[in-house]
């Protein structure tokens, strides 16, 4: 039987919305969304939340989630990238003598995760014969041909000759849900 490790990255220093974590999303922490599916789940044999913050390793044990260890300082800063805290994790546990098959990365700030996506992806993971990365995705709302970015309080097209593009004609677009991903090992 696999051994899997849930790592939800979860640091405090959110530069876009300020504490966006442990903000109160119909009534309870947005992170709690996510922590309860991947408790629920019982699929799991360690759930880390990747974090520096006592606030949010508090709300964790609320849902009986034990941190182990809180991300250094260097990995709390902005530009500390997934891989990188991945990778900390990973070498956190071995060093204590804790090895993983899979592992699993969940987003801390979508509330719309469930057991279900979570049961589904690991169906389409083995189905693969757990050769491929899974990873969440969804549409886009309009064809991509059609975006447009900000320059000089201007909107201007990414691809100026493909704006007029019938979007029959279009690519049926697709992007991170920004839910979970397992990583191949």
């Amino acid at each position: 039987m696999p051994t899997r490790i849930a790592i939800i990255p979860a640091r405090s220093g959110s530069i876009r919305i300020k504490d966006k974590n442990t903000k109160d999303f119909h009534g309870k922490p947005l992170i709690s969304y996510c922590l309860s599916e991947i408790k629920k789940s019982k699929m799991f044999d360690k759930i880390h939340i990747s974090t520096d913050s006592n606030k949010i390793v508090n709300l964790a044990k609320k849902i009986n989630i034990k941190t182990d260890f809180l991300r250094t300082k260097k990995l709390s800063q902005d530009k500390a990238s997934i891989q990188e805290i991945i990778e900390f994790v990973i070498a956190k546990y071995s060093s204590a003598g804790l090895n993983f098959d899979e592992v699993w990365l969940f987003f801390a700030t979508n509330p719309f995760i469930n057991t279900n996506i979570i049961e589904k992806a690991y169906s389409i993971y083995l189905k693969n014969k757990k050769k491929y990365s899974i990873i969440t995705v969804t549409k886009y709302n309009y064809p991509i041909e059609w975006s447009g970015f900000i320059k000089n309080k201007k909107l201007k097209p990414i691809f100026p000759k493909l704006i007029s593009k019938d979007s029959k004609k279009t690519y049926k677009a697709l992007c991170d849900a920004g839910m979970l991903v397992i990583y191949q090992r």
